[in-house]
């Protein structure tokens, strides 16, 4: 039998919910976790898995949340009336998103765009009050601490507010105050929360959600920040990838935007497909 290992999880928006695929693949392969870091969607996923309940009742939950809600989280269906290269940059482009829906809907004397009043009551319905010292297999969760302008990685208290953290995409939802912290969601860093690795850690298995490459010309001062910000992310994560000891890219992803909220199902499929294929091309120690 293999050593446990820590998964590391991630993912921009709706895409990460990949690792509900990802962690059935590991079951049905009989690979055991001694530890979980996840950012992102990735978190409450990992949570659900962590106390031990079966992580694809979220697909599910999931897209009839985001089916529900959609209007008032993210706008997506509102597209009518938009240039069509500002349409598909909207939908190719997460930190495009972030930043039109910030500078062309915020009130910059608010915090976010949205309030906490549609996600919360859905985080507290299925984690109730639970704390870390609930969880079956152990989890952190990554976060930005803007008061001290660091990155985090959450091991304990109530699990509600570090979930929230995860997903407190900068702009959209406001920080989370969680003890002297002021939180927010670290995947706008990086994807995959592979900076507090240490070596107690391996071996490492981080899966990597790619996106395809668009080479494109900014038209739009929006645009150069968001192409710039995109490189960043992505060359912070080549560098931060190479602490784990093994890098399961599922490829297929690429098909897949980070609003594809309708298609989580067919993002779950997927990533369990893939991420069984890879199991079978290794030897874990």
């Amino acid at each position: 039998m293999s050593k446990p290992i820590t998964l590391v999880l991630g993912g921009t928006g709706i895409k990460g919910a990949a690792s509900i695929g990802v962690l059935q693949a590991l079951h049905n392969n009989g690979v055991k976790i001694k530890k979980i870091i996840a950012a992102g969607i990735s978190a409450p996923i990992s949570a659900q898995y962590a106390l031990g309940e079966d992580p694809d009742q979220l697909t599910e939950e999931f897209t009839r949340f985001f089916v529900e809600n959609n209007h008032e989280l993210w706008g997506l269906e509102q597209l009518t009336g938009i240039l069509m290269s500002r349409r598909r940059r909207r939908l190719d482009n997460f930190a495009y998103f972030l930043r039109e829906r910030l500078y062309c809907h915020a009130n910059f004397s608010s915090k976010g765009v949205l309030s906490w009043d549609t996600v919360e009551p859905q985080i507290t319905r299925l984690f109730g009050d639970k704390s870390f010292s609930d969880l079956k297999v152990p989890l952190a969760v990554s976060a930005i601490d803007l008061k001290h302008g660091k990155l985090v990685l959450i091991e304990k208290g109530k699990l509600k507010d570090s979930l929230k953290a995860s997903m407190a995409f900068p702009g959209i939802l406001p920080p989370v105050v969680s003890g002297k912290m002021e939180l927010v969601s670290s995947t706008v860093y990086s994807e995959l929360p592979l900076d507090g690795i240490t070596k107690k850690d391996t071996p490492v298995i981080a899966i990597d959600l790619p996106d395809t490459t668009r080479g494109r010309s900014p038209q739009t001062l929006l645009e150069v920040i968001s192409i710039v910000d995109d490189i960043r992310s992505q060359y912070i994560k080549k560098r931060l990838i190479t602490k784990a000891d093994y890098i399961f890219q599922l490829q297929g992803m690429k098909k897949f935007r980070w609003g594809d909220y309708r298609q989580i199902p067919q993002i779950v499929a997927q990533a369990a497909k893939e991420t069984d294929r890879l199991l079978k091309r290794i030897e874990l120690p």
